[in-house]
């Protein structure tokens, strides 16, 4: 089963319903998707993202550069091929290089299940059958009200679930406290609320201001410092009763490894784009189980649905308000939490059929980002 023919598509899109956070104001989501096929016929698709900027980069980082590597290759051999992308790519550093990768190797995922007849959660271990998800918020603007947040709290309740990620991070904390406190007596007994800061804190106000939340018994808190401050985590984390969630903005398990060295971490949120795919996702999961910690993926509901249940330290699933695969239009088939917990694809592979229509409708050029990015970093 060797490979023959890649090919890849890019696609830009916005999201279904604004994304906003403590840091950026979000303008479009970049898609690019790789189809692998072989000498026998067999195709297999993968998928990486990116926020807002670099789409281009990476898709032309894997046509022009890691698509030639691949040809030939059997497909069945995905270390051979991760190993092989990732010696070339990794003289660009961290970050574009593991999120072209991830596109081909989850395409041999996908084709490794085809060849096999296995759903992807089977391949990778079959821990379980379903996994709880939670809904996530990106709405942080100032026009958004309290009224307005506990109404949509109400519909995720009135959908099933019972756990809920909302975004915080105003200049006056009393804004975050207000909100926090409507979320909890909206949300009742047991449930969960979880806050994401986006990297939004200093090291020192953020021990301060813990403390405060420490009295909420929030889920977790999330990314409350810049990423490359392992210290300033382990600091924070050893001065907080919450638990402490990050990993999105790591791309590789020798960064998870520094922080779960460092003690610096609960919850690991790896990105299957971010990490470099399936196989490199894999082994993050493996090494988190390793230091007692359980992980809740980042984004990519869809994809991250059958790891989750692949791994036995499998925590949640986030579904993410207005990134969905389905509700963006990029697959055909709706894969949604049903009263709050959600089932894998069961057809072999990672079971994403891939609209290829609205990826061509949307494709992204260099000219078109060129005539349209403004950037939304605060």
């Amino acid at each position: 089963m060797r490979i023959a023919d890649v090919a890849v598509h890019a696609c830009r899109l916005p999201p279904t319903s604004p994304w906003e956070d403590a840091t950026n104001r979000v303008q479009g989501l970049e898609f690019i998707f790789v189809e692998l096929t072989t000498d026998n016929g067999l195709k297999g698709s993968g998928i990486t993202y990116t926020v807002d900027i670099g789409g281009t980069a990476i898709a032309t980082l894997i046509s022009d550069y890691l698509a030639p590597l691949v040809i030939g290759m059997d497909a069945r051999n995905f270390e051979a091929i991760w190993t092989k992308l990732n010696r070339q790519a990794r003289r660009l550093g961290l970050g574009v290089n593991s999120m072209a990768i991830a596109a081909i190797d989850i395409a041999v995922w996908d084709l490794i299940g085809k060849a096999k007849g296995e759903p992807l959660y089977r391949l990778l271990g079959g821990a379980r059958e379903t996994i709880p998800a939670y809904i996530s918020e990106i709405n942080l603007s100032a026009s958004d009200t309290i009224v307005d947040l506990v109404r949509r709290i109400d519909d995720y309740k009135a959908r099933g679930y019972r756990a809920v990620k909302i975004k915080i991070g105003h200049d006056d904390p009393g804004l975050d406290i207000a909100r926090i406190t409507a979320v909890k007596e909206r949300l009742g007994n047991g449930t969960q609320l979880f806050v994401d800061l986006n990297q939004k804190w200093q090291p020192a106000e953020a021990i301060q201001k813990m403390a405060r939340l420490d009295t909420f018994e929030l889920g977790w808190v999330e990314e409350p410092l810049l990423y490359q401050d392992i210290e300033g985590h382990a600091r924070l984390r050893r001065s907080m009763k919450t638990p402490l969630a990050l990993g999105e903005s790591l791309y590789s398990r020798q960064q998870f490894q520094a922080y779960l060295a460092a003690d610096a971490v609960d919850i690991v949120q790896a990105d299957i784009a971010f990490v470099g795919g399936v196989t490199e996702w894999l082994k993050v999961a493996h090494l988190a189980n390793g230091y007692g910690r359980r992980v809740a993926p980042h984004y990519m509901m869809e994809l991250s649905l059958s790891l989750l249940c692949g791994v036995s330290n499998g925590f949640m699933l986030e579904d993410v308000v207005g990134g969905g695969l389905y509700d963006l239009g990029l697959i055909h088939n709706r894969i949604v939490p049903v009263d709050g917990v959600a089932t894998p694809p069961q057809t072999p592979g990672h079971g994403l059929e891939i609209n290829w229509d609205t990826v061509k409708r949307h494709r992204l050029t260099g000219e078109t980002v060129r005539t349209s990015f403004a950037g939304g970093s605060k």
